[in-house]
C-alpha cells in the first residue's frame, strides 16, 4: 500500500509539473503575443502613445517574463526618443530601468546603455548642449547602401549574403531580409541603394533584375506590396532613389541614360510619372533631400551646396565652394541645412541658416573631422553616417627571380603615409616607382618615388578625383589612370610626370565606371580593358582592344572576366575568368583567337583580388591563392610557364594581399594591401536649440 501511494503521490507531483508547465508556456505566448500586439502599434499604425501606454501595460502584467518585459521598456524609450526633445527625461528614465533591473538581457541592456550615451546633455532642456558620437552598428553585414529611418529605429541596407533589401534594427541588433530572391547561385539579382520613407513604412530601392535593367521599387517594410515604380527603358539604364517628399507622394529619383548622362526626375509614387527637375550631362551626381516645407530641394551642383524650388525651378546657390562637398541633410525644423566640405583643408561638418531659399549668415562649424557617407537626419535631429575604414598600403619586397624566395621581406614604401597608399606600378626603365596617395576619400595624389634615393614627389593632378588603377605609359613620360573632370565625367587620362597636365585618352562608359580593369600596350597605341554590355549583368563580360587614334573597339573574349593583363612583347593576352566555380588563368593572341587555360584554381583557394599578370621577361604569369579557403588572407603568390606545365609556389605570402607589381629587373615587387570594414554612427545633440519639426503623414 505503501508503494501504491508513492507512485500516486509522485504521479499526482508530475502531473501538477506537467500543468504549471503548460501555464506558464500559455502565459509567455500571451506576453510575446501583447508585445507583438504593442510593436504593430509603433510601427505600423504609427501611434506612438498608444504604444506606449500598451508597452506600460505589457511590463505591468508580464514582469515575470525578463525578455518580453526588456523588450518592451527599451522600446518605450524609443517611442520617448522619436515624440522628440521634449520627451527626452521620459525617454532616459525607461533605459535606465532596463540597466538598473534587467541586467541578464544583455543585448536589450546593451542597447539602453548606448541610447542612454547618446542622450547625454539632452536630458532637462531642450537642444541638448553636449555632442555624442557614438557607433550604432558594426559586423560582417554592415553595409552603407541604404538610409536610416526618420524614427531612428533601423537603417535598410543590402544583404551581401544573397543581395536582398533588409533592415537592422538598433535595438535588438537584428537583421531581416525585406526581399526573398534565394541565393547567387539561382539568382543575380540584388538590391542597391535604397531610402526610407518619411512614415518608416515603405522602402524605396534599386533592384538589378534578371532581365539586366535597373528597376526603381517600393515595398512596405513587413515585405509585402512590392511593386515596380519604374523600370528601364527608352534610353534609361539605372534608376536610383534619392529622398522621399516629406509628405511621402514624391521621390527624387536619378535616371542614369545609356548615353552616360544623368537626369534628377521627381516620380510619383501612386502612379510613378516623372518630371524632369535638372539634366545633369555627366556631371556628378548632385544628391538630394527635400526640405521640410517641400518647397525646396537641397543639393550639390559643382560650384557648392544649392536650393532648387520645385514649383518653378529656378535654383539657388548657398553656400560658394569649390571644394568637396556634399549635402547631408535638414535640421528637423527646416532652418538650417547640414553639409560637408573640406573648405578648411580637411572634411567637416557646416551648418548654414537658410530662410527663403537663401543663405542667412555664414556657415557655423559643427564638426571637425568627418569620413562618413550620410544615412540620413532623424527626426530628432540625429545625423547618421557610415564610415569605410578602408586602410591601403603599398609594400616593397625583393624576390629570387630564378627559386622565387623572399631575399627583402615586405616594407611599406613610406613610413609617413599610413593606410592610404595604393596603386603602385614601375616605370619601364624602372627608375621610377608610381602610387596613389588618398589623404581624403574625395581626394587623391600621385606620387613619384625615385627607386635608387626614395626622393618622392607629388603630382597633383588638376581633376575633381582620380579613380583607382595606375599603369605607366609605356614611354615613361607619363601615368594612365582613370579621372573624373567637371562636365565630361569618368576618362582614360594620360598625366604627364612632370607637369601633372591631364589629357583624356577615352571615355569610360557606365559599363566600365571608375575603377576600369585595363592595361596599354606596350607601343602605347591601344588600351586593353573590361566592359559589361549592359551595367547590371553580372555574368557577361568583354575583352574589349580600343584603337586610341581611331576611338575604333574590337571585342576579343566574352566570358565572366575580372582582369587582362598584356605581355611584354604585345602578343599576348593573360586573363582571369571565373568558370564552373572556379577561377580560370588564360592564355590569348592579343589580336584575338585560340584561348588556353593555364590554371584552374578551386573556389576555396580562389582570389579574385589579386589579378594575373606577367613576369618581366613575359615568360611566366604571376597569380595568387588564398589560405584555407580564405580569400584575401594570407595569400599565396605562384607562378606559371607561360606555354603552361606546373605551377610553382614563390615564397612570397602576404596577409590582405590586393595586388602585385613586379620591378622590370625581375627581382624587386610592389605590393598593395587593402583591409577595410563598415560602421554606422550617429551624431546627437549638436543642433542649436530649434522649434519643433513640422511633421506630415503620407498619403
Amino acid at each position: 500500500m505503501r508503494a501504491a501511494r508513492f507512485v500516486f503521490a509522485v504521479a499526482a507531483m508530475c502531473l501538477a509539473l506537467s500543468a504549471a508547465y503548460s501555464a506558464q508556456q500559455a502565459r509567455d505566448t500571451r506576453a510575446e503575443m501583447a508585445l507583438q500586439a504593442a510593436i504593430k502599434i509603433e510601427t505600423i499604425d504609427g501611434d506612438l502613445k498608444a504604444a506606449i501606454e500598451a508597452y506600460r501595460k505589457v511590463v505591468a502584467t508580464y514582469e515575470s517574463n525578463r525578455p518580453v518585459a526588456a523588450k518592451a521598456l527599451v522600446h518605450i524609450g524609443q517611442c520617448y526618443d522619436k515624440l522628440g526633445a521634449a520627451e527626452v527625461k521620459e525617454a532616459q528614465k525607461a533605459y535606465e530601468r532596463v540597466v538598473r533591473e534587467f541586467g541578464d538581457q544583455v543585448a536589450e541592456t546593451a542597447a539602453a546603455r548606448a541610447r542612454l550615451a547618446g542622450l547625454a546633455g539632452a536630458a532637462g532642456a531642450e537642444g541638448g548642449s553636449t555632442m555624442a558620437v557614438r557607433r550604432v552598428w558594426a559586423g560582417p553585414k554592415t553595409d552603407s547602401m541604404g538610409r536610416v529611418s526618420p524614427d531612428g529605429r533601423f537603417v535598410s541596407f543590402t544583404d551581401w549574403d544573397t543581395g536582398d533589401l533588409a533592415i537592422h534594427d538598433f535595438a535588438t541588433g537584428q537583421d531581416r531580409r525585406i526581399t526573398q530572391k534565394g541565393p547567387w547561385a539561382t539568382s543575380n539579382e540584388y538590391a542597391d541603394l535604397s531610402i526610407v520613407s518619411p512614415d518608416s513604412r515603405q522602402i524605396a530601392y534599386n533592384w538589378f533584375n534578371k532581365d539586366s535593367s535597373s528597376d526603381l521599387r517600393i515595398v512596405d517594410i513587413d515585405g509585402s506590396k512590392p511593386r515596380i515604380l519604374r523600370a528601364a527603358g527608352d534610353g534609361v539604364n539605372d534608376l536610383y532613389p534619392k529622398a522621399w517628399s516629406l509628405d511621402g507622394r514624391q521621390l527624387l529619383a536619378e535616371f542614369w541614360k545609356t548615353d552616360g548622362t544623368r537626369d534628377m526626375m521627381l516620380v510619383t509614387v501612386t502612379d510613378g510619372s516623372t518630371r524632369l527637375l535638372k539634366a545633369m550631362g555627366k556631371d556628378r551626381s548632385p544628391g538630394g533631400v527635400f526640405s521640410p516645407d517641400g518647397r525646396y530641394i537641397a543639393w550639390d551642383v559643382r560650384e557648392g551646396p544649392s536650393l532648387l524650388e520645385i514649383e518653378t525651378g529656378r535654383e539657388f546657390l548657398l553656400v560658394p565652394d569649390f571644394t568637396q562637398h556634399d549635402v547631408l541633410g535638414w535640421t528637423p525644423d527646416g532652418k538650417r541645412l547640414l553639409f560637408s566640405s573640406d573648405r578648411s583643408g580637411s572634411t567637416d561638418v557646416w551648418l548654414i541658416a537658410v530662410a527663403d531659399g537663401k543663405a542667412s549668415g555664414e556657415p557655423e562649424l559643427v564638426k571637425k573631422g568627418f569620413n562618413g557617407n550620410t544615412l540620413g537626419v532623424t527626426r530628432g535631429g540625429a545625423l547618421y553616417y557610415a564610415v569605410s575604414n578602408i586602410v591601403k598600403d603599398v609594400l616593397l619586397a625583393e624576390l629570387d627571380p630564378t627559386s622565387g624566395s623572399v631575399v627583402a621581406p615586405p616594407q611599406p614604401v613610406s613610413r609617413r603615409w599610413v593606410g592610404i597608399t595604393r596603386n603602385p606600378d614601375w616605370s619601364p626603365d624602372g627608375r621610377s616607382l608610381a602610387y596613389i596617395r588618398n589623404p581624403t576619400p574625395n581626394d587623391s595624389v600621385i606620387v613619384i618615388r625615385s627607386t635608387s634615393t626614395g626622393e618622392e614627389r607629388d603630382l597633383h593632378v588638376g581633376l575633381r578625383r582620380v579613380g583607382l588603377r595606375l599603369r605607366w605609359a609605356p614611354d615613361g613620360n607619363a601615368v594612365v589612370v582613370p579621372g573624373l573632370e567637371d562636365g565630361t565625367g569618368w576618362s582614360l587620362m594620360r598625366i604627364d610626370a612632370q607637369t601633372g597636365k591631364a589629357t583624356s585618352l577615352m571615355p569610360l562608359s557606365m559599363t566600365v565606371g571608375p575603377y576600369p580593369r585595363f592595361d596599354v600596350s606596350p607601343d602605347g597605341k591601344t588600351i586593353f580593358y573590361i566592359k559589361s554590355p549592359v551595367v547590371s549583368d553580372l555574368s557577361r563580360f568583354y575583352v574589349v582592344v580600343r584603337d586610341l587614334q581611331s576611338g575604333e573597339e574590337t571585342v576579343l573574349l566574352e566570358k565572366t572576366i575580372f582582369s587582362v593583363s598584356v605581355a611584354p612583347d604585345g602578343k599576348q593576352l593573360v586573363v582571369g575568368a571565373q568558370a564552373d566555380g572556379s577561377q580560370v588563368v588564360l592564355v590569348m593572341p592579343a589580336a584575338g583567337g585560340e584561348v588556353r587555360e593555364l590554371v584552374r584554381i578551386d573556389e576555396k583557394e580562389a582570389d579574385y583580388r589579386v589579378w594575373p599578370s606577367w613576369t618581366p621577361d613575359g615568360r611566366h604569369v604571376v597569380f595568387a591563392k588564398g589560405l584555407d579557403g580564405k580569400t584575401h588572407r594570407n595569400v599565396q603568390v605562384w607562378r606559371v610557364a607561360a606555354e603552361g606545365g606546373e605551377p610553382q609556389r614563390l615564397g612570397l605570402t602576404v596577409q590582405d594581399l590586393s595586388s602585385l607589381r613586379l620591378h622590370p629587373d625581375g627581382r624587386r615587387v610592389a605590393i598593395e594591401t587593402w583591409t577595410g570594414s563598415v560602421e554606422v554612427w550617429a551624431m546627437e545633440n549638436f543642433l542649436p536649440k530649434a522649434a519643433a519639426a513640422p511633421t506630415a503623414k503620407a498619403k
